[in-house]
C-alpha cells in the first residue's frame, strides 16, 4: 500500500513538473476586430406625414466606408407610441440601400427602428416620426 502511495505521489509531482516546462516566451498574437457595421436610417423628418400617406423608409448599410450588399436580414419595426411593433420586410435597391414603403394607419408618434444583421453584427438605430390627420 505504501508503494502505491509513493508511486502516485511521484507520478503527480512528475506531471506537475512536466506541465510547468512548456514552451517559453508565450507569444501574444494581436487579433484585429472587424470594423462595426454602420446603418444610416432615413425617414421623412420635418416633413408633414398624413395618415395613409405612402412613405419610403431606407437603411443604408456600410462597413469601412463600403456598401454592404449581402446583409443577412434587414427589417423595419414600426410601433405607435405605447404599442407593440410591426415588422416590415425590405428590398435591396443597390449601393447598400434597403427600402420599404409603409402607410401609417392612424395619427400619432411612431418609432421606426431598422434591424440590420450583417457579417455577424447587429445594429438597430431608431427615429421618431409624427403622423397627423389630413
Amino acid at each position: 500500500m505504501r508503494r502505491l502511495i509513493v508511486f502516485l505521489c511521484s507520478t503527480m509531482i512528475f506531471l506537475m513538473l512536466l506541465s510547468g516546462c512548456q514552451k517559453e516566451g508565450n507569444e501574444f498574437t494581436e487579433m484585429e476586430l472587424p470594423e462595426p457595421i454602420k446603418v444610416e436610417l432615413v425617414v421623412p423628418e420635418g416633413e408633414a406625414i398624413a395618415v395613409s400617406d405612402r412613405v419610403q423608409l431606407e437603411a443604408v448599410v456600410t462597413q469601412q466606408n463600403e456598401y454592404i450588399d449581402d446583409a443577412d436580414d434587414v427589417t423595419f419595426e414600426i410601433s405607435l407610441e405605447g404599442s407593440i411593433g410591426l415588422e416590415v420586410a425590405t428590398t435591396y435597391e443597390g449601393e447598400g440601400k434597403y427600402t420599404a414603403v409603409y402607410q401609417f394607419p392612424v395619427e400619432g408618434i411612431y418609432k421606426v427602428t431598422s434591424h440590420v444583421t450583417a457579417r455577424g453584427m447587429h445594429s438597430m438605430p431608431s427615429k421618431q416620426v409624427e403622423v397627423t390627420e389630413k
